[in-house]
């Protein structure tokens, strides 16, 4: 498999961990950051299961996939957010 199919398998499996992990848990931070770590096990994962062994920085690797997945997760919960803070609005009667 080329390296542009493997990022856009990787590039949605983030996007599928960010919708649920934001559709089930309510605060914003809680699920972007939840999202995030499960996104870099998912990318080391991956990894692994490609080469065959797991990379010898892996911590390093870790740490940036956690700062891209946050950024991801970030963008993703933010639908989410407006949705509820505009049905909170809604059932608080605008206060």
């Amino acid at each position: 498999m080329n390296e542009g199919m493997v990022l856009t398998f990787v590039f949605l499996a983030w996007l599928v961990i960010a919708l649920v992990a934001h559709a089930v848990l309510a605060r914003y931070l809680l699920a972007a950051c939840v999202s995030a770590l499960l996104m870099a096990g998912a990318t080391q994962l991956a990894g692994y299961v490609e080469v065959g062994y797991l990379d010898p920085l892996w911590v390093i690797s870790s740490a940036v996939a956690f700062g891209m997945a946050l950024i991801v997760s970030l963008l993703v919960g933010l639908p989410f957010r407006m949705a509820r803070k505009l049905q909170k609005e809604r059932s608080t009667g605008g206060l």
